[in-house]
């Protein structure tokens, strides 16, 4: 069974030792699918404007629940990050801002974290030399120190960061993307559960199976309860046919990571110090 890391880089999505981990998935017709593609059942993610009126949100209750997510780049990967904590607090995979030697895959303004929000789109250079994180070489680490925890140069303006909170498991959940295969930006929302506690890291940090869509770019995504609140984030995939669509199991499903032992401890570290350094200034 195929267990992979996978930004969206292409070429980076490769199948690695069982292990390893993440990866990530695309569109309904399993003919055009890229091999990264973990798909359950059929593809259920919607466009904001499509989540929006499924559910009757207005563009500020959107805001307020789900526009804490957006685009990373760093050097010529393209994955998903969102601001958690604090407006200056970016969490994502750390595959996506590390290359498997454990250098950064960029610095200053190669990496960069892009947001859209009702005053336009702000690009903010990520301070990647302060990261916390997993682990910098996460393609050899168990999955559960794929997660990085990173400050960034300036506030995002007129952002509304998600807050941690508890992942139910089982229980419902929505996925937040901001990219697909390719590097292509594309911002998705899938209403979907959390399955399976898969394997859980000294502190309480959980892996959780889930039957949400994704695919290369995702990486680092939100997983949030459908209220807005952020309960982990999204690494890869475990399947034994990837860019086949199928019914969820233990050999074709998507995870993440619970916001939890770890990963809790480092957002609250990165935020205290963030606001310590804007309150010094």
């Amino acid at each position: 069974m195929a267990a992979a890391l996978c930004l969206a880089l292409t070429a980076l999505c490769a199948a690695t030792p069982a292990k390893a981990g993440p990866i990530e998935s695309k569109s309904a017709a399993s003919a055009s699918l890229p091999s990264s593609a973990i798909i359950i059942d059929k593809d259920d993610r919607l466009s904001r404007d499509d989540y929006a009126r499924s559910l009757g949100l207005t563009p500020a209750a959107m805001a307020s629940r789900f526009g804490a997510t957006g685009l990373v780049r760093c050097g010529s990967a393209v994955g998903t990050g969102q601001l958690v904590g604090a407006n200056n607090v970016l969490v994502t995979a750390a595959h996506v801002l590390f290359a498997p030697g454990g250098e950064p895959r960029g610095r200053g303004g190669a990496c960069t974290f892009e947001i859209n929000t009702a005053g336009g789109r702000q690009k903010i250079e990520v301070d990647v030399d302060k990261v916390v994180c997993g682990a910098r070489q996460p393609y050899t680490q168990p999955a559960v120190k794929d997660w990085a925890v990173v400050p960034l140069a300036a506030p995002a303006k007129g952002v509304k960061p998600y807050m941690p909170a508890t992942m139910p498991v089982p229980g419902d959940i929505v996925l937040a993307a901001a990219a697909r295969s390719g590097g292509v930006e594309s911002y998705s929302l899938q209403n979907c559960q959390a399955r399976k506690v898969t394997a859980t890291a000294p502190g309480g940090l959980r892996e959780v199976a889930i039957d949400c869509d994704a695919e290369g770019g995702v990486s680092g995504a939100a997983i949030l309860s459908p209220e807005g609140a952020f309960l982990g984030v999204y690494v890869g995939f475990r399947s034994a046919h990837p860019g086949k669509v199928g019914p969820f199991s233990m050999s074709h499903y998507n995870f993440g990571l619970s916001v939890e032992g770890g990963l809790r401890e480092a957002i609250v570290d990165v935020a205290t110090r963030a606001q310590n350094l804007s309150a010094s200034r």
